[in-house]
């Protein structure tokens, strides 16, 4: 099964994970941030996420993207979920889910638009969101959140790729990505370094995801990053260069 199938069937099985989830804590508050500088937009979204499920708390708004930052960074305002607009006049929406992700793993993050979603896709996965949808979407919305607030991605066939990333996952990638002691285009990552050297090991990528506790396709995207930071061709041709600068 490829990875947009196991996505497409978690979404369609959403539901009745919901209820089992409904089942287990029908009283578990989601608390959620929102951040739009539109102030009525602010005040239209505080109204219609919280009559969407009775346990949706909106703990805090806001019209800067820098607050909600610094909020989501908070031990004490932290929220489980944050919905943040994608287009604000002092940080866009994808540079305030990347801030909080780069940090954080516990704050799902959800982008909404009134635009077409299509046009901020990429950059939303690459970010670290766990979604992205219209403004009118309420359903979508709903679900969105609460699977955001388990960490969890909602994809589906009808969205483009590449596919959003769970929060712990994500948090992983852009965790390792800001790892640069070295400062040139070779020096590795953390997480660079690790996947070559389980390649190196004879480590199937299977088993490389089993071992660092993250999916295959982040795997790949560790390997890709090497490659080009090593400028290699290949992935044995990266591990020879690793070898000859005694990198493991």
């Amino acid at each position: 099964m490829t990875r947009r199938d196991d996505a497409a069937a978690r979404v369609c099985m959403m539901d009745e994970g919901e209820v089992h989830m409904d089942e287990a804590g029908a009283n578990a508050r989601i608390r959620i941030g929102i951040v739009d500088n539109d102030p009525y937009a602010v005040a239209v979204l505080s109204t219609m996420i919280a009559r969407m499920d009775a346990r949706f708390d909106v703990a805090w708004t806001c019209e800067l993207g820098a607050v909600a930052i610094s909020r989501c960074l908070s031990r004490t305002q932290r929220p489980d979920v944050l919905v943040t607009d994608m287009s604000m006049n002092d940080v866009p929406g994808t540079e305030v889910c990347r801030a909080i992700r780069v940090k954080r793993a516990d704050v799902g993050v959800v982008g909404v638009t009134s635009y077409a979603v299509a046009s901020f896709h990429d950059e939303a996965v690459r970010c670290g969101m766990q979604a992205l949808v219209g403004k009118t979407d309420l359903a979508g919305m709903a679900a969105a959140i609460r699977r955001a607030a388990r960490g969890l991605a909602t994809n589906n066939d009808s969205e483009p790729q590449p596919l959003f990333l769970d929060a712990a996952e994500a948090h992983t990638l852009l965790e390792d990505a800001s790892y640069d002691t070295g400062g040139g285009r070779g020096a590795l990552s953390p997480k660079e370094r690790d996947v070559l050297r389980l390649y190196a090991d004879g480590l199937t990528t299977r088993e490389i995801a089993d071992r660092l506790g993250v999916g295959t396709p982040t795997v790949a995207t560790f390997e890709r990053r090497a490659l080009a930071k090593l400028g290699a061709r290949s992935r044995a041709h990266a591990i020879s260069i690793c070898v000859r600068r005694h990198v493991f």
